[in-house]
């Protein structure tokens, strides 16, 4: 993928599956059943990536032609957002269109003066492909436990992380960018 196209809006596939989510997120408010498969969900990430039981709570939500690496960068996505959703109000905020905000920005709401969030994120920029359920659940679960309802844009998230190992690097160039400024 070139630089100038891990810039642009999430595909199609990318951003209904994150619709799904939050639809299933919304649900989960009054349904208990959907409320037991975001619990379930958050359950199937750890330190080493995440659980295939992920496939049992969203599969039928994935695309069809995606390949392995595809499908787990999927199944990542849909464990943080069950762990977001759990904590906070706004864990989405792909409702509001027009906002460019990315995984960097959203990131970049939590620093202080403290500088541990700055050490978090310069290690998920650092992060190999395989280090990054780890990472990436890090700093979800700070966003969620901030208490200030900070939104990801879970549809770019994706877009992003399909992308993570493109040569010169432009998601991790574009996340520093949108953190630090």
């Amino acid at each position: 993928m070139s630089d100038a196209t891990s810039t642009s809006e999430p595909k199609a596939q990318e951003a209904a599956f994150a619709d799904r989510l939050y639809g299933l997120s919304k649900r989960a408010k009054k349904d208990g059943s959907a409320r037991a498969t975001l619990a379930r969900l958050r359950r199937t990430i750890s330190r080493r990536g995440v659980d295939p039981m992920a496939y049992r709570e969203v599969g039928a939500m994935l695309p069809r032609d995606l390949s392995e690496r595809e499908r787990e960068t999927y199944l990542l996505v849909a464990a943080l957002y069950a762990i977001h959703a759990a904590k906070s109000e706004a864990p989405w905020y792909g409702g509001y269109v027009g906002t460019e905000d990315g995984f960097g920005v959203s990131c970049g709401k939590l620093r202080g003066n403290s500088g541990s969030m700055d050490l978090r994120f310069s290690a998920l920029l650092d992060a190999r492909r395989e280090d990054l359920p780890y990472r990436l659940r890090q700093a979800i679960s700070l966003l969620a436990a901030s208490g200030n309802d900070i939104g990801v844009r879970y549809d770019r998230l994706l877009d992003d992380l399909l992308s993570w190992d493109a040569p010169r690097r432009p998601v991790q160039r574009r996340w520093a960018a949108d953190y630090w400024t």
